[in-house]
């Protein structure tokens, strides 16, 4: 009996229709550019040392991460998705490029003396697809708000299906990696999940926990390639309402490959923010160009679904690094005064210039119903500008920039990645990532872009440690002074 996994490892195996469709095309380079553009800059964050630093050189038994494949797969991914600028589907609360680009340009490090280009540029869509629809069909966005993180439940059968495809495995041996993978997915990393892990000391494992997530999918393909077998009846029985209270609509898995490439349907973030504050940034930003007198403003009401107003609504941005992200009152104000700063990844420390904070205590977030009919296609807010009791400037936004209704051209696209990549890795190898993005129907793009991206993880040694973390490490305990004295320790070159 076919199975619902089967008809979907069948769509996988046989590919992907649009392939060769120019917007298409166009519209998948654009997304691997801001996801190789988000990993490079999540690279340069203190979470992104860190992580780092769970890969030792010095004594790889002891060391929680390797450099083998897999373990790069899992660090990678976890670095990509700590920068909070890389892609995001909103139907499914799901965010595909750090889980698909980063796991497909990780294995091609392995497959370029064998290197295929339709099988490459195949399992890129088959990760957005399987992401995208699953998410959509476990209610994604109602999900994440019941403890439930959509991209960590679904990254092992994203990694499985893109691992798979790129093998060459047939549909039978697609459903089982299909088959492994969902039975390894647990989806609640806990603390706030809708909000991040914004409190406590010490650093939060999500990110890393979405890593490993992915680096389970890919040995669930690797151990079905060599004749493991899952049961491919999962999904037709238990999961994911036996084991996590989920309801599966699974008719929206038949349209894996149908209609438009998800990838198309996948928002890009113009500014490193909580994705549910962006089209509140992008309607002020417009107000802003119509020359709104910001000193005459007495208070600014954002009005937002009532599920987003809740995770975006605080003040408190000395918590943590999400917390000046998901923050719509901070991320206004900064858009007002430092505007530069919403495409800041490190997040360090709030801003402390007293125009930002003073502008920042007149915003209010308020729940407003009405737009809660626009979720999940969109997330939408709309801005009201007073002064004392008089509105003097409105605005609503249904599609933000980089939304697909609104999406990102080539030159956003190079601007943004620019703009992420500038200071961290050399103009010419930043102009060589452009140029391979963009041609990636040519055979040696995937195997160059691997390769680059070996070369860039290379130039991050113990060695070269950010300044920034030789305080956190030795008030940690991590290190003592002398130690830190002793150790070169300095930026990345």
């Amino acid at each position: 009996m076919t199975t619902l996994i089967d008809d979907v490892s069948k769509r996988i195996a046989s590919g992907a229709p649009f392939r060769q469709d120019p917007l298409v095309s166009q519209g998948l380079s654009i997304h691997v550019l801001d996801t190789i553009g988000a990993w490079i800059a999540g690279r340069a964050t203190r979470e992104g040392h860190r992580l780092s630093r769970l890969r030792d050189e010095k004594s790889q038994s002891l060391a929680p991460l390797t450099r083998s494949t897999l373990d790069t797969i899992a660090l990678r991914v976890a670095t990509a998705r700590l920068s909070e600028v890389d892609d995001v589907h909103m139907p499914s609360c799901t965010t595909p490029g750090a889980i698909v680009v980063m796991t497909a340009l990780s294995l091609m490090a392995d497959l370029a003396d064998r290197a295929d280009t339709i099988l490459f540029i195949d399992a890129l869509h088959a990760g957005y697809e399987i992401m995208t629809r699953l998410g959509d069909a476990v209610s994604g966005p109602d999900i994440l708000h019941k403890g439930i993180w959509p991209t960590y439940l679904l990254a092992p059968v994203t990694t499985a299906a893109v691992t798979a495809k790129l093998l060459g495995l047939d549909w039978e041996r697609t459903s089982h990696a299909l088959a492994i993978a969902l039975s390894t997915s647990s989806g609640r990393p806990g603390g706030s999940v809708s909000g991040g892990v914004v409190g406590g000391a010490g650093t939060s494992a999500r990110w890393l926990l979405a890593g490993l997530a992915a680096r389970t999918g890919c040995i669930a393909a690797l151990s079905a390639s060599k004749g493991f077998n899952g049961d491919r009846s999962f999904m037709d029985g238990e999961w994911p309402a036996r084991s996590h209270g989920v309801t599966l609509e699974k008719d929206i898995l038949l349209n894996v490959f149908e209609g438009q490439a998800a990838v198309l349907g996948t928002s890009i973030k113009p500014y490193c923010a909580a994705k549910h504050a962006i089209a509140a940034i992008d309607g002020f930003q417009m107000l802003l160009k119509q020359g709104v007198p910001l000193d005459t403003v007495s208070k600014v009401v954002v009005k937002a679904p009532p599920v987003h107003a809740g995770m975006i609504g605080h003040h408190d941005v000395s918590l943590s690094r999400l917390s000046r992200i998901t923050s719509c009152s901070y991320n206004l104000a900064l858009a007002a005064f430092w505007p530069d700063k919403l495409l800041d990844i490190e997040r360090t420390d709030a801003v402390a210039d007293p125009a930002v904070v003073e502008f920042a205590k007149k915003v209010e977030v308020v729940a407003d119903p009405e737009l809660a009919h626009q979720c999940p296609q969109n997330y939408p807010a709309s801005i009201d500008l007073f002064i004392n009791e008089r509105i003097i400037a409105s605005i609503a936004i249904s599609d933000a920039l980089g939304d697909p209704a609104k999406p990102f051209d080539l030159d956003l696209a190079r601007g943004k990645f620019r703009r992420l990549a500038r200071g961290i890795i050399r103009e010419s190898l930043a102009m060589h990532i452009e140029q391979c993005c963009l041609d990636l129907n040519n055979p040696t793009a995937g195997p160059e872009l691997a390769a680059i991206m070996t070369e860039i993880d290379n130039s991050l040694t113990p060695k070269t440690v950010a300044d920034h973390d030789r305080e956190d490490m030795q008030n940690a305990g991590i290190i003592s002074a002398a130690e830190l004295e002793r150790r070169d320790y300095g930026r990345v070159s």
